[in-house]
């Protein structure tokens, strides 16, 4: 597929409005991440600027690049050379700027006005671009960085095809053209060649194709064209989306007119300057497209304004008449390619066959969801949308790659009261390839999560996969990586799971297991260098995050920091808002929590090379407000219906929930605060009231619990079942430990430890607190009062109620003394005290 850094050719004008016309939609540019080590770039000197090889989105945000060692380091050239009519014309391009002679007939003052013309006609692609003419016929273009060899390539052939035409209509047509000033004409001794050159297209091109038996037939000549197309687009639809397009894209369809001729038949005027080149590459598009729009008006009908605009006299063919569309297969164990088998028994999945060997690969991926599956719930855009945009992209191309980077099985009564198997089930419908184990994955035991791992492997196309979880006997637990192959171009996703799960999951349920252990550590560069052996690219899907706030101190940072060979690490864990970075030749990307995004990172392939990265996160508003969207309205997308088939699933399981946790026990006067920043950093109101919970329950002296057990606010007014099992979702029962004062001062001392930062192992209390927020670590709390007298430091004990999970050491409370009572869940005792202190009104 070529990419956005193209000159802008003639004939792109009736590609867009072609495209358009049938309701398709070509895909954005992406921002490009790829990083080259070149010579200095000349110092730019000129104010006209010139056309740029890259145009990102505006609101795409380029990675920046990870700094470098200094290295002198020659960059040879890509050089070009071709002549048209004997006049010659040679490239010397480097990463950020080039040099170019061309024919010295083109003066000073007309390469000056035509870049003039360029600026004011395409700013969004020129901008930052400038040039210097150093002599006659020779000019240095700088630009921005980010050129691969396929980029000139492709824009050094369509120079050639431009350039021709510019002295076709200097010299053949001089009529055609606006007249040259007179000061600054060709001098006598360039007058053209005594042959008469070339004319631009003068015979058609035809071209023919179809579409789930749609007919397409185009012929196409310099400045109109006849198209004949499936004639279930009404006159209305072809205007609305002329209109649309010309609206969205002034730039290039200026001038375009259409007439329609007969159902189904249109012809199309645009300015002259038609190359067969453009013709090929704007019928490839129309081809892939209009797949696409057929797609949505038989599988989604409900996802185009088609459906509402639709007289019934030109509705579509009856159902015995109409093409049969299925849409995407949700699930679908891949093909094995090879009889071979690599390390630890893994054989590829083949995604796509078709044997191109130019095209670009999808990775799609999602992170910390905790069980948000359904629209607006924290702002999630809900599975069921997320379906549907990945029913539209396997439309389209083979070529999309969905991975999950973890904690996406627990977190809502959705998943816990099912032990995630629900959500399992919806990660199966959309078609996941791969998840890494996140650490509250492990919320309902390991071993529960394990049997969850060969469920999938067995019945579906989705691999649990993680290389760094070791049993007592230093055997991997789970698959580690699986290769997919994109018509031979090999893909290895690496799983990793974070080693603070040792202190961020219930330690009982990762009992024997070691995460970061010397074996592991020590053969972590081997691993990377076997698996670039048998693969062309290396994704690491992990839950590691970009924050070093656990025992361990490992982030997705410091991994591609120390070592080499990692291609992309899609990231989980820190919840980051990550469209992009680049450390140590690593792309970097993670997509928020919530599902409130989705990342995208496109990987350009020729010949099985890898020629540039791009990438995006798509958020929730893209989805649920396209009007509002620019990436939306860039892709042509008005609407996005929610998938039919995982909605019905998703209302299934939730008619199964309310009957449990429907029931209203409590009306609150007031907010009860649980939002993350504030239990991770502060007393709330709701944290005071769980640890008073707490407190009475067991008759202890005081409660220390964890802010990050703690999951959501409540709302003033009534409170029900499911608002008690949503805030305290752990399935944590309360533990009484013995503590002594100075055991006191070390647990709070650890829980302010990260202070202001958000921290799930922030101490909740309902002891009275007095710390310095400027103190050093390990010396915060000042004072600690217990019924308003201080605690000393010292052997005196205490008994402090608090969770299983702290009482096991978890969140790094290690501190944590013996314990002494056992008690219910947690959030059975929240329930009942609610229940006593504010009754139902």
């Amino acid at each position: 597929m070529k990419r956005f850094s193209r000159s802008i050719s003639l004939f792109f004008l009736i590609t867009m409005l072609v495209l358009s016309l049938v309701g398709c939609a070509t895909k954005a540019p992406k921002a490009e991440v790829t990083e080259v080590v070149q010579e200095t770039a000349p110092q730019e000197t000129q104010e006209v600027k010139e056309q740029a090889p890259a145009a990102p989105m505006a609101e795409e945000k380029k990675p920046e690049a990870a700094p470098a060692a200094p290295v002198t380091v020659t960059v040879k050239p890509l050089e070009y050379s071709f002549d048209i009519y004997g006049y010659k014309v040679a490239i010397e391009a480097y990463d950020g700027y080039a040099y170019v002679t061309y024919p010295d007939f083109v003066t000073d003052a007309e390469l000056g006005a035509a870049a003039k013309a360029a600026l004011a006609a395409y700013p969004q692609y020129l901008s930052s671009v400038t040039y210097q003419i150093t002599a006659p016929g020779k000019v240095t273009v700088n630009f921005m960085k980010g050129l691969t060899k396929a980029d000139a390539d492709y824009a050094v052939g369509l120079l050639q095809s431009n350039l021709k035409w510019y002295i076709d209509q200097l010299f053949a047509a001089p009529a055609a053209t606006t007249p040259v000033p007179a000061e600054t004409k060709a001098p006598a001794e360039t007058k053209a060649p005594a042959e008469k050159p070339a004319a631009p297209v003068a015979q058609a091109l035809k071209y023919s194709f179809d579409v789930y038996g749609y007919k397409v037939a185009i012929e196409a000549y310099d400045g109109y064209a006849y198209v004949t197309y499936p004639d279930f687009v009404t006159d209305a639809e072809l205007a609305a989306a002329a209109k649309a397009a010309l609206a969205a894209y002034p730039q290039y369809l200026s001038g375009v007119t259409y007439q329609i001729t007969a159902p189904g038949k249109v012809t199309v005027n645009f300015m002259k300057g038609l190359t067969v080149s453009d013709a090929d590459y704007a019928v490839a598009l129309l081809q892939s497209n209009l797949k696409w729009y057929v797609d949505q008006m038989f599988a989604q009908p409900a996802a185009t304004a088609v459906a509402e605009t639709k007289p019934a006299e030109t509705a579509a063919p009856a159902a015995e008449a109409a093409p049969v569309v299925e849409a995407a297969p949700v699930v679908e164990v891949a093909e094995v390619v090879e009889e071979i088998t690599y390390p630890y028994g893994v054989t590829p999945i083949v995604k796509d066959a078709s044997g191109a060997t130019e095209f670009s690969l999808y990775i799609v991926h999602t992170n910390d969801v905790h069980a948000r599956v359904t629209e607006g719930q924290d702002g999630s855009m809900g599975y069921a949308k997320l379906a549907t945009l990945l029913k539209w992209g396997r439309s389209l191309t083979d070529d999309i790659l969905l991975l999950d980077a973890g904690d996406v099985t627990h977190g809502t009564n959705f998943a816990n009261l099912f032990k995630g198997q629900t959500v399992l089930n919806l990660l199966d419908m959309l078609g996941y390839d791969a998840v890494a184990p996140g650490n509250h994955d492990f919320n309902y035991g390991f071993d529960v999560l394990l049997q969850d791992a060969k469920t999938a492997e067995k019945y579906s196309s989705t691999r649990v996969l993680c290389a760094n979880i070791l049993d007592e006997d230093g055997y991997l637990m789970f698959q580690p990586y699986q290769i997919y192959d994109f018509n031979g171009f090999k893909v290895a996703v690496i799983g990793l799971s974070t080693p603070d799960t040792k202190t961020k999951a219930h330690p009982k349920y990762t009992e024997g297991l070691t995460f970061m252990s010397d074996l592991v550590v020590n053969n972590a560069q081997y691993a990377l260098d076997l698996a670039h052996q048998y693969a062309d690219y290396v994704v690491v899907l992990g839950h590691i995050g970009e924050d070093a706030d656990g025992s361990s101190g490992i982030t997705s940072d410091w991994i591609c920091e120390n070592l080499n060979g990692i291609d992309l690490f899609v990231d989980g864990h820190s919840h980051t808002d990550e469209p992009g970075k680049v450390v140590n030749g690593a792309l970097i990307v993670q997509a928020g929590q919530y599902l409130k995004e989705v990342g995208v990172v496109e990987v350009h392939v020729k010949d099985n090379t890898v020629t540039g990265e791009y990438s995006l996160n798509i958020t929730a508003d893209d989805v649920a407000k396209p009007e509002e969207s620019k990436i939306a309205k860039a892709l042509g997308i008005t609407a996005v219906p929610a998938d039919a088939e995982v909605t019905a699933y998703i209302d299934s399981v939730n008619a199964q929930i309310d009957e449990v946790y429907s029931e209203v026990i409590a009306t609150v006067p007031m907010k009860l605060d649980g939002e993350r920043a504030h239990v991770r950093t502060k007393q709330t109101n709701l944290s005071k009231m769980i640890c008073a919970a707490m407190t009475a329950e067991t008759g202890a002296d005081f409660t220390i619990t964890n802010g990050g057990g703690i999951r959501a606010s409540i709302a003033k007014g009534n409170v029900t079942v499911g608002d008690v099992n949503t805030v305290l979702p752990f399935t944590n029962t309360i533990a009484v430990v013995e503590i002594t004062g100075a055991q006191v001062y070390e647990a709070l001392e650890h829980g302010y430890s990260k202070y202001p930062e958000t921290n799930g192992a922030f101490s909740q209390s309902d002891l009275q607190v007095v710390f310095n927020p400027r103190g050093a670590e390990g010396n915060r709390i000042v004072k600690v009062l217990l019924n308003g007298k201080a605690i000393a430091k010292d052997s005196t004990v205490y008994h402090c109620a608090t969770n299983d999970f702290v009482a096991a050491g978890g969140d790094g409370y290690t501190m944590m003394g013996k314990v002494t009572q056992v008690g219910r869940m947690l959030n059975e005792v929240f329930l009942d005290y609610l229940k006593a202190n504010y009754p139902v009104k």
